[in-house]
């Protein structure tokens, strides 16, 4: 028994992975900027930003909802409630740098472009950068 605890504890260790970054989130709902890590792991993503003097915030992303500091709500309404154009996957399809719902792409030198009247939406090696004019959405997280 002690052998397959210490199996899954190994494989579950393994199988999550943490990268630095530098996030900014600037929607009606959630203003932050600041320095914290990436995790992610089996069926979530989990950003947690460290504010100076101030408990850190978490950001879970999961299948079906997004967690504020384990405050659950349905992905699709939250997302829906920024704008109902925007695909549910948003903040998913920004994490792992794959294109949007709008424009063509256009490649630069180290990622891709989108954009349009509205949006704004650039993909590089270390930086992705979403940005709605008409909402005045930002998200920037920088990969350290």
């Amino acid at each position: 028994m002690f052998r397959i605890i210490v199996f899954v504890l190994f494989f579950i260790g393994c199988g999550i992975k943490t990268k630095p970054i530098y996030v900014a989130f600037n929607t009606p709902k959630l203003k932050i900027a600041d320095q914290g890590f990436l995790k992610e792991g089996f069926g979530y993503r989990e950003i947690v930003i460290y504010k100076a003097g101030v408990e850190p915030i978490k950001i879970t992303l999961k299948s079906n909802e997004i967690c504020l500091n384990f405050k659950c709500v349905n992905k699709k309404a939250f997302i829906k409630s920024l704008d109902k154009g925007y695909p549910y996957d948003l903040l998913d399809r920004i994490l792992e740098k794959k294109p949007l719902w709008f424009g063509k792409i256009i490649k630069i030198k180290d990622g891709f472009l989108q954009k349009d009247d509205r949006f704004f939406y650039k993909v590089t090696k270390d930086k992705v950068v979403f940005k709605d004019r008409a909402k005045k959405i930002v998200v920037l997280i920088k990969f350290l």
